[in-house]
């Protein structure tokens, strides 16, 4: 767990407690703060960030945030969250997306689309819980990072939700991995791919949406190096070649470049949450950063993991670190994916359950 800078005690933790001690609710708030949620994607590595987004649904912290940010499977994640079904939507990683049904290696040899976006957005979600029309109501607006596919397309993020259609379409274009998920997707008339070419970790994206305070939660770690860590033999070969052909120049040279991008702009999040950088909007207001990552001990899954095992470790690990983060004794992540306290009572996962408890920890000793 990494956290940035702390200003007058009003740090992104103080504040979520806070609003959770005062029932605030999004948009009728008691102070003057803007809450943002950035999240990480990087495939099925995104059993790490889900885990992070059940914890903070079970701790009861959901209406805590004003607004979510999210990039291709933390843009999904968002969205289970923004509709009070993190945990529901948690448990996909290791019940449908590691099947054939989503992901067949296989698939590549044929027609190259090794990820059924179709089957996720149509069946998938819905079956465990994903309410599209909840999604446009929520009280929460979400946010997806975008790549454009076409030249001359200054669109990088959309809200997600201004219609079913909509969202459906720009959670597709923010999760569409160039090749494994096929052709670039439509938003309206325009072609887009995976945020990810351009902002994995969208913090940006979110001091943009005029927050005061940010939480990014990441699917991994920062470079233990801090050097830009080089595309393999396969990527500057055979697989861009292929992503010319499927996707145009437009998205090559995003895929060219994405290595250096990410490396930039997570070294830049790295120096704002240790407190070496800073982090300012329009007339130089400050924002507070404040990133959740996985212990260095975690193994982290690949864009394209299977494993069951390995995804419920990553979905433990994801959460463990938010309680690491939320600082607050007694506490423990059991049976892979339920937030639990000694006090607390057995049974169905209960949000509502583990608020007291939540708030009388808080106000014992920091460990």
């Amino acid at each position: 767990m990494t956290s940035g800078p702390v200003s007058q005690g009003h740090s992104v933790r103080d504040i979520l407690l806070d609003r959770l001690a005062a029932s605030s609710r999004p948009g009728h708030r008691d102070d003057d703060y803007r809450v943002v949620l950035a999240i990480e994607g990087g495939g099925m590595r995104g059993a790490i960030s889900s885990g992070m987004i059940l914890a903070l649904e079970q701790l009861g912290l959901r209406d805590s945030f004003d607004e979510v940010v999210g990039t291709s499977a933390g843009a999904i994640a968002g969205a289970f969250f923004v509709t009070a079904k993190g945990t529901a939507g948690s448990v996909l990683y290791y019940t449908e997306l590691n099947g054939d049904r989503f992901m067949n290696r296989r698939r590549l040899v044929s027609d190259g689309a090794v990820m059924d976006l179709d089957y996720l957005f149509d069946e998938a979600l819905p079956a465990h819980g994903l309410d599209w029309a909840a999604l446009v109501d929520s009280d929460i607006p979400l946010w997806a990072t975008v790549t454009p596919a076409s030249e001359n397309d200054p669109s990088r993020v959309y809200r997600v939700g201004r219609s079913v259609e909509q969202a459906k379409q720009v959670l597709t274009a923010t999760a569409t991995l160039p090749v494994f998920a096929g052709p670039s997707r439509l938003i309206g008339s325009r072609p887009y791919v995976d945020g990810g070419m351009i902002e994995a970790v969208p913090w940006s994206a979110a001091i943009k949406r005029e927050a005061t305070h940010v939480l990014v939660i990441r699917s991994r770690g920062f470079n233990v190096d801090g050097k830009i860590e080089p595309h393999n033999i396969l990527e500057r070969g055979t697989a861009r070649r292929i992503v010319r052909r499927v996707h145009g120049p437009v998205v090559t040279e995003f895929v060219k470049r994405s290595n250096e991008r990410f490396w930039a702009s997570t070294e830049s999040l790295r120096s704002i949450v240790d407190g070496k950088g800073s982090s300012v909007v329009g007339g130089g207001r400050p924002v507070v950063v404040e990133a959740v990552l996985p212990a260095p001990e975690t193994y982290l899954p690949d864009r394209l993991e299977i494993d069951t095992h390995v995804l419920m470790d990553a979905l433990t690990a994801g959460a463990q670190a938010m309680l690491e983060y939320i600082d607050l004794e007694g506490f423990a992540v059991e049976q892979r994916v339920v937030v639990t306290h000694p006090r607390a009572p057995v049974g169905t996962v209960r949000t509502n359950s583990l608020r007291p408890i939540v708030l009388d920890r808080r106000a014992g000793p920091r460990r």
